[in-house]
């Protein structure tokens, strides 16, 4: 798990790290924690590698709130907790769908309470993706992956949300990834998501209206994973 502490206060920093480390400890979770001084350091080059981000609402440069809305722009699925001295900051939390808020100074046993909020969410959340785009990267949902194409070196994954290529593992290792998470490959250039399975018609599958080919040597295996994922 990779948490990110946006806090100028060094001392509340790094309180919020030690409850962290003594979590990690405590449950066996392994925490990786990276602390920013500045919302625009932390929102640089953002790398959308983070589980959970502590923001702290009163900022040198850019307040929490602002800083939340320009977070929201490059990562919409990061658990987001805000860290004041008043409440009355946190209320506008609902807007970047933040989870919580912790006034100052933030106890232990409060940490430990929303870390295992977080927790049992991610155990319910589909496989991730962080996807490198210009600027930084951007994270999303496996849900949101229509269909991945290889194509020399590079793999393109056609998403909900527009197409993403970069040079990555080799298919076969995402095959084995994706497997678990309702995704098959129909041939050596495709591993498709089988919730965006419209129709299969001989040996063309149609992915959310495209059709793509279904190789003969692999066509038993994909209609087993694809009948399998509609029990």
């Amino acid at each position: 798990m990779h948490a990110a502490i946006v806090e100028d206060d060094n001392k509340a920093a790094e309180q919020m790290a030690e409850h962290l480390r003594r979590y990690a400890e405590e449950t066996g979770e392994s925490i990786v924690s990276s602390t920013f001084d500045t919302a625009l350091s932390f929102l640089d080059g953002y790398p959308a590698i983070y589980d959970v981000v502590f923001m702290d609402i009163e900022l040198p440069d850019l307040n929490g709130i602002e800083a939340a809305r320009r977070l929201r722009e490059l990562d919409g699925d990061v658990f987001l907790i805000f860290v004041t001295n008043m409440a009355k900051y946190a209320i506008n939390g609902y807007e970047v769908n933040a989870l919580d808020y912790f006034l100052k100074p933030v106890f232990y046993s409060d940490l430990k309470m929303r870390m295992e909020r977080i927790r049992q969410a991610k155990s319910r959340d589909a496989y991730s993706f962080a996807l490198p785009v210009q600027g930084g990267a951007h994270r999303f949902s496996a849900d949101k992956v229509v269909y991945i194409e290889s194509s020399g070196h590079n793999l393109t994954f056609h998403t909900v949300e527009g197409d993403y290529t970069m040079r990555g593992p080799s298919m076969r290792e995402l095959e084995k990834q994706l497997n678990a998470h309702g995704f098959a490959r129909c041939n050596t250039c495709y591993i498709v998501n089988l919730r965006y399975c419209k129709a299969v018609d001989g040996f063309l599958v149609n992915v959310n209206g495209e059709e793509l080919q279904i190789s003969r040597s692999r066509k038993k295996e994909f209609m087993s994973a694809l009948t399998g994922s509609f029990r």
